[in-house]
């Protein structure tokens, strides 16, 4: 599904009027009926609503629906923020609808001091304040307003983003409303999925309207949010044996850090590989032996030399260790992985000899960085990559030809033609050593299993966190460990494949 900048919805929302022909009345007509259709299936008509109303086109929407439920029969308390005459010629003409109807609209600036007690006794209350046009910080009375819905105990839902959020970015303006339901129309949000205002949107409602296919699916719309729409098919066939899945190659691990390379191993064998090899330093060669049986072992020999055309993907760099031996290994390894078309997903320290020694990669790649490996590649702060994710995931990715998946909260996945990818999947629990070792690991076995490059990180990234989120069901965030998400993969994959 397509993820939407401020700028993007409302210039889809401009060509719908003047190119189709498709007056804003009626498109507020109808988000404000889907809003109310589902207000009504979710809390029936008994249910006591305080519609909050916006001089903008969200207040107008929030018009449709107070009107709406108002001749379904529910109590309905509607305020507006604001006067008449600042309205927008969409939400005066519902304004004047609903009062000639017999609906009561009251000033919020002289009801103000009453509101909190009516919240009370309310059931939901619903936020047509600002929608996706606010810019810059919330000023009085609506601080003070977000602030009384925050404390109220009514359940709160928002009409295309909660007031406060900064559509694009995700920014929160001072404050911003917490919604347990934000319905949201056309496309979802941009500011939607990115934090902090992920956190304040709750349950994600998107309801259709008539905004023309073509312009919901444009090419010129490079942000996408995960769904199982986008991840790959994974067959099994009945007559397939181990070499139908690949057989990949892990340059990972060191003494006191070789369960790096079991995890990416064990986590490529669980998402479906069919043979994963350690290239290992001698000494840990029996401790892997005990942790994972299933991963075969070659001795890691510099002077050795090693027939990479054998191998459909290489997974290098958890636990490995920076120094100029692994340099070398790593040129080594891109070349043949350029030589003979190799797919390759590097992470950890290999990234880190990457960012040292500004490596060019001229092979398939997938990068996997968290963000202070992120800082290293590009040279920035950590703090100036946590500002603009995407935009610095598209650069990297553009200029290293590479896939960036810069993890996080939410995972960013960029291609280097500019499309991107946000993730919904995953939870604070993984925040923990050994995820991103388990990361590489899953798109490592979705490569080995023939899935294209973007594909692989698109649908390992979200099967990652699909894994962590069922781990946390049975666990908590708090007692999660990498390897819980590997023993919650087989649930992920059956609830998108079967069995």
């Amino acid at each position: 599904m397509k993820l939407v900048s401020k700028n993007e919805m409302q210039a889809i929302d401009i060509r719908t009027q003047e190119e189709f022909g498709l007056p804003g009345l009626v498109l507020m007509e109808q988000a404000g009926e889907r809003a109310a259709s589902f207000l009504l299936e979710r809390f029936g008509t008994k249910t006591r609503f305080v519609i909050l109303v916006g001089p903008g086109n969200n207040g107008g929407d929030a018009l449709v629906v107070a009107r709406r439920l108002f001749l379904a029969g529910c109590k309905v308390w509607t305020f507006l923020a604001g006067e008449k005459d600042k309205l927008t010629v969409a939400t005066q003409a519902n304004l004047h609808i609903y009062e000639k109807l017999g609906g009561e609209v009251k000033y919020i600036a002289v009801e103000k001091d009453k509101l909190p007690m009516i919240f009370m006794v309310a059931d939901v209350i619903v936020d047509g304040l600002l929608g996706i046009g606010a810019e810059g910080l919330l000023k009085e009375p609506l601080l003070e307003l977000v602030k009384a819905i925050n404390e109220a105990e009514a359940t709160v839902v928002s009409l295309d983003i909660p007031t406060g959020i900064h559509a694009s970015t995700g920014e929160v303006l001072g404050d911003a409303v917490k919604a347990d339901y934000t319905i949201t129309f056309g496309l979802p949000k941009l500011g939607m999925a990115l934090y902090p205002g992920a956190w304040y949107v709750g349950e994600i409602v998107i309801e259709p309207i008539s905004f023309p296919p073509k312009l919901l699916t444009a090419e010129s719309i490079k942000g996408h949010l995960v769904d199982q729409g986008d991840l790959a098919p994974l067959p099994r066939p009945v007559d397939s044996h181990k070499g139908s899945f690949g057989k990949g190659l892990v340059l990972a691990g060191s003494l006191g850090m070789c369960g790096a390379a079991a995890l990416t191993a064990e986590a490529a064998l669980k998402t479906g590989a069919g043979l994963v090899q350690g290239l290992v330093p001698k000494e840990i060669i029996p401790i892997l032996q005990q942790l994972l049986p299933e991963m075969t072992l070659k001795v890691y020999d510099p002077a050795q030399e090693i027939d990479y055309s054998e191998y459909n993907c290489l997974m290098i760099g958890p636990g490995w260790g920076v120094t100029d031996e692994h340099r070398d290994y790593l040129l080594l390894a891109l070349e043949e992985a350029k030589k003979n078309a190799i797919p390759v997903v590097l992470d950890a320290d290999a990234l880190t000899i990457i960012a040292k020694n500004n490596i060019s990669l001229k092979c398939p790649t997938i990068l996997t960085p968290h963000p202070g490996e992120m800082s290293r590649l590009l040279g920035k702060s950590i703090a100036k990559v946590q500002e603009n994710r995407i935009g610095w995931a598209q650069t990297l990715a553009r200029d290293t030809g590479a896939i960036v998946v810069l993890k996080g909260a939410h995972t960013i996945i960029a291609e280097p033609d500019g499309r991107f990818y946000v993730n919904p999947t995953g939870n604070a629990g993984m925040a923990t050593a050994g995820s991103g070792d388990v990361l590489t690991g899953i798109i490592g076995g979705l490569l080995l299993q023939g899935v294209p490059l973007g594909k692989a990180a698109v649908t390992g990234v979200y099967l990652h966190g699909l894994a962590g989120d069922l781990a946390r069901e049975r666990l908590g965030s708090r007692s999660l460990l990498a390897r819980d998400i590997i023993v919650s993969l087989p649930e992920a994959l059956i609830r998108i494949y079967g069995k």
